[in-house]
């Protein structure tokens, strides 16, 4: 079925937008981030001592209103109220949220609520703001700094300095590529898996001089496809055979992010595993974790399809009755529950013994793009850092990074918006209206796998040429992800939220239509879902054409406003005569009684 693209008009306030704007020049590709340090724990306090030079404390809002500490000088900030409090042998300040910094380093030691092992690191700036639980604390770094903590945190284990060039390669492709994910809390990236493990140096420590090695001469390079930046995913070990994208996430399916045979990582410490999951066990991660509605205890789960590459895709669980999940589910509630690696990848068979599920595996992660375990393997080997990165990423090339900045990337749990700088005010906002949209549109939403790309642009003019709608149109989708008008200028109309629910609505009911159902149905239905009122501009439709032909190819914004009037209508009175549901029923299994009425009218 082709995706037809959806207008949601500015039915308010005006007709036909005045195209009056500039088009923004590109910025220089600025190399400032900001990083979440100790991401996914609850910072209770901070102790921070002052180096070799004085470290000041100053207030983010008033950048004159400082605590001074002097060389060795010690304090413990901790939230209090909406505040963060700081307080020292020689004095106490109150901020709402502070910036440290100073010509030498200082230490940072924080405190969690719960009691967990850490240690301190060293840094020469930091911000703090309050939180609900406790303080954020977040880390201005350039690029090269960040790639250099990424490498910490996630290439470590790497000894191949080639298998470390590549990885530099990827993190700081990945910055560029991904730059603003956190933007609505702050800050850039957060230090967990959701973004790049990120780790500051520790106190006391020295970064390994291979890494800054991998680091420096690769300084400024980025991994490109047809000349844009690549989604740079990177895994510990394929087992031997990498998985395409799109098996994973559909919406990342990729030319470059295909099933490639890697016989460089056979010989890894995740060649070969086996875990023994008692039924007793998989019955609660089922049950408690999944919510899979059980009829009885569990017997079995044997493996229903493999996706191109081998891999579990749908398990089928035997309860009473014969039940189909999602095997990437079911991993990573397997993981959550009993730890990240107790089930490795998905590249395994399962076998009942007893009372057990014995998975027999290979590999560890997703498996998509570059594997660690054979990049290394391949260094060791002497190819060269392009060669890896070539044979894990087929028709890309390795390019020295752009001047014009690649725009920022903000995300939530189901969505991702690319966004320019001037935008960002709103993003925000623009993430919770579409994740609350989510839940209100309940389990339908689930046709939508993956998470769903909203673009939005600097100008009208942008939005124009970018997506080729008339100028009466907010927003556009393709039945895979959303463009919008700027967000300040839908802001401004009063119809940001009107238009995110309208488009996300749009998605979810397309996704479901039958292929044979006309097209101005799933408008009504979205139009009757959304509440939307709309007062046709004229009453009728243009001579000699029927409302399927106007809703398709509108040939003017009168027209398009008396077809959605009158699609909206016999939705409308279907919904008064035989109820919401079989709204829903004739979207996706309409019969031919029905198809006939509908194509009748």
């Amino acid at each position: 079925m082709t995706a037809q693209h959806d207008r949601c008009e500015f039915f308010r306030a005006f007709a036909v937008l005045a195209i009056c704007f500039t088009v923004g020049q590109g910025s220089s590709a600025a190399q400032d981030f900001k990083v979440e340090l100790f991401s996914g724990r609850e910072v209770k306090a901070l102790a921070l001592l002052a180096g070799g030079a004085k470290a000041n404390l100053c207030d983010l809002r008033r950048p004159r209103y400082c605590l001074a500490l002097e060389p060795g000088t010690k304090a413990r900030c901790f939230r209090t109220g909406a505040a963060v409090r700081c307080s020292s042998p020689d004095a106490s300040r109150e901020f709402q949220g502070f910036s440290a910094h100073s010509t030498s380093l200082f230490r940072v030691t924080p405190e969690f609520r719960k009691a967990q092992a850490t240690s301190p690191v060293m840094l020469s700036k930091l911000e703090i703001r309050p939180s609900r639980s406790g303080l954020i604390v977040v880390v201005p770094t350039d690029l090269e700094s960040y790639v250099a903590g990424v490498l910490a945190g996630e290439a470590a284990i790497l000894r191949s300095l080639a298998a470390r060039q590549a990885m530099a390669i990827l993190a700081r492709t990945w910055a560029m590529r991904w730059r603003g994910r956190h933007g609505a809390e702050g800050f850039d990236f957060c230090s967990l898996t959701h973004c790049q493990v990120f780790r500051a140096p520790d106190v006391g420590a020295v970064r390994e001089p291979p890494l800054q090695q991998a680091v420096r001469e690769t300084q400024g390079e980025i991994l490109q496809f047809n000349g844009e930046l690549v989604d740079p995913y990177f895994s510990a070990d394929c087992g031997g055979l990498t998985e395409a994208a799109g098996n994973v996430w559909p919406d990342r399916a990729r030319a470059y992010l295909v099933s490639i045979h890697d016989p460089y990582c056979a010989g890894s410490e995740h060649a070969s595993w086996q875990r023994a999951l008692p039924l007793e066990e998989a019955e609660k991660i089922l049950r408690t974790d999944m919510h899979v509605p059980l009829r009885g205890p569990l017997t079995n789960v044997t493996i229903a399809k493999i996706d191109s590459s081998g891999r579990a895709q749908i398990l089928l669980v035997e309860a009473g009755m014969a039940r189909q999940i999602d095997a990437n589910e079911f991993r990573y509630a397997a993981n959550r529950r009993l730890g990240w690696a107790t089930l490795k990848s998905n590249l395994y068979t399962i076998g009942l013994r007893g009372d057990s599920l014995i998975f027999s595996g290979r590999g560890l992660g997703h498996g998509v793009g570059l594997c660690q375990a054979g990049a290394e393997q391949m260094g060791r080997m002497g190819y060269s850092t392009q060669q890896i990165l070539a044979y894990y990423f087929p028709g890309t090339r390795v390019a020295p990074l752009s001047t014009n900045e690649a725009d920022p990337i903000a995300s939530s749990e189901h969505f991702e918006i690319v966004f320019p700088a001037t935008q960002q005010e709103w993003v925000q906002q623009t993430l919770e209206t579409l994740e609350r949209t989510r839940r209100e549109l309940g389990a339908r939403a689930d046709v939508i796998s993956g998470r769903v790309r909203v673009r939005t642009w600097d100008t009208t003019l942008e939005f124009l040429r970018a997506t080729g709608q008339p100028g009466w149109a907010a927003a556009t989708n393709d039945g895979a992800s959303i463009a919008l008008q700027p967000l300040s200028l839908l802001k401004r109309k009063g119809i940001l939220e009107t238009t995110l629910r309208h488009e996300l609505t749009h998605l979810v009911v397309h996704r479901s239509r039958a292929s044979s159902v006309p097209h101005w149905y799933e408008e009504g239905l979205v139009l009757y879902l959304t509440h939307e009122h709309i007062k046709p501009l004229r009453n009728e439709l243009s001579l000699g054409r029927n409302l399927e032909e106007a809703i398709s190819k509108p040939r003017s914004e009168a027209e398009m406003k008396a077809a959605y009037a009158l699609a909206l209508e016999r939705v409308r009175k279907i919904a008064d005569q035989r109820g919401e549901e079989a709204l829903w029923r004739i979207l996706q299994d309409p019969t031919g009684k029905e198809l006939h009425r509908l194509f009748d009218q």
